[in-house]
């Protein structure tokens, strides 16, 4: 956990900006990042998440190992399998946990890292509604902004789109010294509802691939916000349906993946 009166003045300093210059209309953006996303069949990556909600006053924090196969016509966008670490603010405790989608099946997995054992019991949804919510839960480690959904960026340089927001342009940054095209996404304030709502997309300058993402928004007298950084493990991998089995009855070797785990994040 770390309060919100540290996090946001670190995720300020993590940029230099730069926002005189701009050699990339944002058409000519959109149109550049969703031909790189469209690309993309199969990824893995390392996303470290922080998270602010309106009513609470900590940030949560989580790391997570995610893989995905992209299946745009499911409702999930992917099948995939997620390994993280959490800590929560009720205990004080850390989580090592898992997720894992085929399509078919939901397995959902937290314990305490001190407790981990290779003989759990996982959780295992196969209802149809109970899948769906269960995912919803963690989608946030999706990245469903881009994974699974072809050309979604292209309709932000429509003037029909545009008419919806305050304002949508392009700026350059540095990103812990990675050059960075920035979408900045200015919503309109809501009549008795949020304000100051903005939303800003940092795709890196040489292959037009998500490495960062921030939101902010205000209710009341309340502040919400969203940050995440992405680092690219593989992409278009060998990474096949197999991969996210589901046996109801085999254990889960908490321990190993664990250990797997924390050698991924730290390598």
């Amino acid at each position: 956990m770390r309060k919100i009166c540290h996090i946001l003045p670190l995720i300020t300093l993590l940029f230099t900006v730069n926002s005189a210059a701009q050699s990339l209309e944002l058409k000519d953006l959109l149109q550049k990042v969703d031909e790189s996303l469209n690309k993309i069949n199969t990824v893995t990556y390392k996303v470290d998440y922080f998270n602010k909600y309106l009513a609470k006053n900590d940030t949560v924090h989580a790391t997570a190992i995610c893989s995905l196969i992209i299946v745009p016509k499911d409702k999930m966008k992917s099948y995939h399998n997620i390994d993280l670490e959490f800590e929560t603010k009720k205990d004080g405790k850390k989580y090592f946990g898992q997720r894992r989608y085929n399509g078919d099946k939901v397995l959902w997995y937290n314990k305490v890292i001190d407790s981990l054992t290779n003989n759990a019991k996982p959780e295992i949804y196969s209802e149809k509604k109970m899948k769906n919510s269960v995912v919803d839960g963690y989608s946030n480690f999706l990245l469903k902004k881009y994974f699974g959904k072809r050309d979604n960026f292209h309709a932000y340089g429509t003037r029909l789109l545009q008419a919806f927001y305050k304002d949508i342009n392009v700026t350059e940054e540095q990103l812990h010294n990675t050059p960075v095209y920035v979408l900045n996404i200015y919503h309109k304030d809501e009549k008795d509802t949020t304000r100051d709502r903005v939303e800003k997309h940092y795709f890196r300058k040489t292959d037009f691939l998500p490495i960062a993402y921030y939101s902010f928004l205000r209710w009341e007298n309340m502040e919400q916000y969203n940050y995440y950084e992405v680092d690219y493990l593989a992409i278009n991998n060998k990474i096949s349906i197999d991969d996210f089995k589901i046996d109801e009855n085999k254990p889960l070797n908490a321990v190993d993946l664990y250990e797997i785990f924390q050698n991924q994040i730290n390598n």
